[in-house]
């Protein structure tokens, strides 16, 4: 009998460790994630209006690299989603602009796992963004 509840306790135990750890393997998954690349200085103006692309797309590699938006770092905007960056990504996003052709619309695909908002981020890189294309209705 006294076997049958230490083999039962350890097998509670084993299990409650399963099951309250599956989240945090679940969390770390990597993913690619594409979007635009923009300094949470501005981000934090933009993100709450209803098309934050219209400033986004227009927003400057200057301003992103101002010394105050590289402090308060980085951010991802995956629509409708924004994501901020860990440190890693902070330093990251800084090298992709600094060595980016492009003076605004800084789109990239971001490789990292999101956990609460924050991006976990392994890699940037820029990447062509994508082509609307308009519906022949409208014209």
């Amino acid at each position: 009998m006294y076997l049958a509840k230490a083999l039962f306790g350890i097998s509670a135990v084993a299990t409650f460790a399963l099951v309250f750890s599956a989240p945090s393997i679940a969390a770390d998954k990597v993913s690619k994630f594409q979007g635009y690349l923009v300094d949470k200085q501005c981000a934090d103006s933009v993100r709450e209006d209803s098309d934050p692309e219209a400033f986004i797309k227009h927003h400057t590699q200057d301003c992103a690299l101002m010394i105050n938006c590289r402090r308060k770092g980085y951010s991802l905007y995956a629509k409708p989603n924004w994501f901020d960056f860990n440190k890693q990504g902070n330093k990251l996003a800084i090298k992709v602009l600094q060595t980016s052709k492009r003076n605004d619309s800084f789109y990239v695909q971001v490789t990292g796992s999101a956990q609460g908002g924050i991006l976990k981020v392994k890699d940037i890189v820029e990447i062509p963004e994508p082509v609307v294309q308009e519906n022949a209705e409208t014209k």
